[in-house]
């Protein structure tokens, strides 16, 4: 089908007077075109949202490879608020099972 239209342009082009060198210039010009415009369309496209840095950090074997702090280390920096904390320490009196007595304060 494409090549039915191409011919029947190429045909109407010479039957005109157009030569056939002017036509394939003019299709090669057309198609430089559309290849700037696809880049200029590509490079001025809409960043990437913030929301998808983890997944970026994820896909890095230095993540795969690391324990679970530099884990959460590596994607609290790249995120705007982090969202994984460390879990509060314990004191060493509920840990050991020992009751405070009132006078006892933090």
């Amino acid at each position: 089908m494409y090549a039915d239209v191409m011919f029947f342009f190429v045909s109407v082009a010479v039957s005109l007077g157009v030569s056939l060198n002017f036509v394939a210039i003019s299709l090669f010009l057309l198609a430089v075109g559309l290849a700037v415009l696809t880049i200029w369309f590509w490079i001025s496209a809409r960043p990437e949202p913030e929301a998808l840095a983890p997944l970026e950090i994820m896909s890095q074997a230095e993540f795969a490879q690391s324990d679970e702090e530099s884990r959460k280390q590596m994607l609290n920096s790249v995120r705007a608020m982090p969202v994984i904390a460390t879990p509060p320490v314990a004191p060493a009196s509920a840990v050991q099972g020992t009751q405070q007595t009132p006078s006892e304060t933090k």
